[in-house]
C-alpha cells in the first residue's frame, strides 16, 4: 500500500498531471512530500545562490499549497536540499520512508540531453522505492510560462 509519496519539482509544468495521478492512487492515508533540489553548480552561475534558495522555496511551497487546496486534510510537507539532484532525491526518498517517487520528466532529447543529462534515468536504479515519471500535457510542454522559475518566486 502506497502512504508516502516523495514528489520531487523542477518547476511547476507537472502540477496538474501530479494530481491526477494522487487522484488515481485513492487513498486518503498519504502523506506527501514536495522535494525541490538546488543543483549547486547551476545555482552559481545561473543566479545569486540567496535569489536561487528563496525562488526554489516559493516552488515546493507554491506546489504544497496547490495540493493542500486539492486534497484537503492529506499531510504536505516541503524541503530545499542542495546537491547533486538525483543523490539527494534518493537520501530523501529513504528518509522520508517513501513508497513512491512521483516525478516528472521533461524528455529531453538529443542535445540537451546530452548536456543536461536525465535524473530520472540516472535516479531509477539509486531509488529505495519505486518510481513514477509524468509527462506533462502537449499543451503545456511547448511555449507556456507555466515552467518559468522565477515567475513562482514573482507570485509569492
Amino acid at each position: 500500500m502506497i502512504t508516502k509519496v516523495l514528489i520531487p519539482v523542477e518547476d511547476l509544468l507537472f502540477d496538474e498531471e501530479i494530481r491526477e495521478f494522487l487522484v488515481q492512487l485513492n487513498t486518503l492515508a498519504i502523506k506527501l512530500k514536495v522535494l525541490h533540489v538546488v543543483d549547486a553548480n547551476r545555482a552559481v552561475y545561473e543566479w545569486p545562490s540567496m535569489e536561487y534558495e528563496q525562488n526554489s522555496e516559493a516552488l515546493v511551497r507554491t506546489v504544497a499549497e496547490n495540493l493542500r487546496s486539492y486534497f484537503p486534510g492529506v499531510e504536505v510537507e516541503t524541503a530545499v536540499r542542495e546537491g547533486i539532484v538525483k543523490d539527494e532525491i534518493a537520501r530523501e526518498a529513504e528518509a522520508f520512508q517513501a513508497d513512491l517517487l512521483l516525478m516528472g520528466s521533461h524528455g529531453r532529447r538529443g542535445l540537451g540531453k546530452f548536456l543536461l543529462g536525465s535524473t530520472a534515468k540516472d535516479l531509477i536504479p539509486l531509488s529505495p522505492c519505486s518510481v513514477v515519471l509524468l509527462r506533462a500535457k502537449k499543451s503545456l510542454k511547448h511555449g507556456k510560462a507555466k515552467n518559468d522559475f522565477e515567475n513562482i518566486a514573482a507570485t509569492k
